[in-house]
């Protein structure tokens, strides 16, 4: 069985008023107001979409009217890694334990045995393997699907925050079960356009633009040639690749979906621009984070049948960041995959 690409949508009325919302208020980020619905598989849509897996669930989130899920979610400051819990390990082994606070070993259990396990051990091009590979880090080219004109000082700020938050998930594996990456680094290498027209520069210095290079639907696209997966392999044949191969893409577009704002898995994260660049800023991004939560493994946390009815609130469900509860899922996945690697 194949991972699944992962779809947020939002229903038509609320997305008028979200559009309305956003030109009132200069483009005000999404909150935890936001809702996960699932639906159903949808063929893909680019070209490097062709060459990620065919049985791939699309994974919708839709904006509620509620105020919120009215949970107490636990801060996240990005130290050197997050708390152990319960500590069961051997001292002279890997680090492992259970959650001790916000959420249980009995929750996380039971959506690895009755969610994940159905799907994660056969994939092998998680970003745990990625990084894994690459030792560390990992190489990005963004898609820029809009018509909103792109700056280099805007551009420019899109490695940091990749990086920044790849990093808010790596603090949950950071010294746990001899994880090997302390910190994840993330180089651009490139950015796709319809038009060079629609950029205030022209030279490499940002990486390759690559022009007039678009898929099936006409979204700009990165060289599949480029591509590092291709096939989900974990280091595939780019010697086709004029310039520097890519581990995903960075995919703003002004549809990320009919009715979504953001889609995510093994490729990549494609997000909503307006809420990309609103949100830009901020320590944690809940639709991006949501997005690469999908990379590594983790299910959408909205539908009831993922999980038990005391999980706590997550990025991967309703709530603006990460929390403990999708900390210790994270480790859960590694937990099981460990075997794969040989640290």
């Amino acid at each position: 069985m194949q991972t699944r690409p992962h779809v947020r949508r939002i229903s038509a009325p609320v997305l008028l008023l979200i559009v309305t919302l956003l030109a009132l208020t200069a483009v005000r980020p999404v909150t935890s107001s936001a809702r996960c619905f699932y639906a159903k598989s949808k063929k893909t849509v680019s070209a490097l979409d062709k060459v990620r897996p065919s049985e791939v669930k699309n994974l919708s989130l839709t904006m509620d009217k509620s105020t919120g899920s009215g949970s107490s979610t636990p801060s996240l400051s990005l130290e050197e890694h997050a708390t152990f819990g319960d500590i069961t390990s051997g001292s002279d082994k890997c680090v492992v334990g259970n959650p001790s606070t916000y959420v249980t070993r009995e929750d996380v259990d039971w959506v690895w045995q009755n969610t994940m396990e159905k799907y994660v051990p056969p994939f092998t091009n998680l970003i745990f393997d990625q990084l894994v590979t690459n030792n560390g880090s990992l190489s990005y080219c963004v898609r820029w699907d809009t018509d909103k004109k792109l700056t280099k000082a805007v551009a420019s700020k899109f490695q940091r925050m990749l990086e920044k938050q790849l990093n808010v998930w790596n603090h949950w594996l950071v010294g746990y079960n001899c994880w090997p990456v302390n910190k994840i680094d993330v180089t651009i290498v490139g950015f796709a356009v319809r038009d060079k027209s629609i950029m205030d520069w022209s030279d490499d210095s940002l990486g390759t633009i690559y022009e007039g290079v678009l898929d099936d639907v006409g979204s700009p696209m990165c060289p599949e040639e480029c591509y590092k997966h291709k096939g989900q392999a974990a280091s595939a044949d780019t010697s086709a690749c004029k310039d520097k191969p890519f581990d995903m893409s960075f995919w703003p577009s002004t549809k990320p979906g009919e009715g979504a704002i953001g889609t995510g898995g093994d490729w990549g994260q494609r997000v909503d621009v307006n809420d990309m660049l609103a949100s830009m800023e901020n320590d944690q991004m809940m639709v991006l984070l949501h997005e690469i939560g999908h990379g590594f493994g983790l299910p959408e946390m909205y539908e009831a049948e993922n999980k038990l009815s005391s999980f706590p609130a997550c990025v991967m469900d309703d709530d603006d960041k990460v929390t403990d509860g999708d900390g210790w899922l994270l480790r859960s996945i590694l937990e099981n995959i460990k075997s794969r690697y040989d640290f």
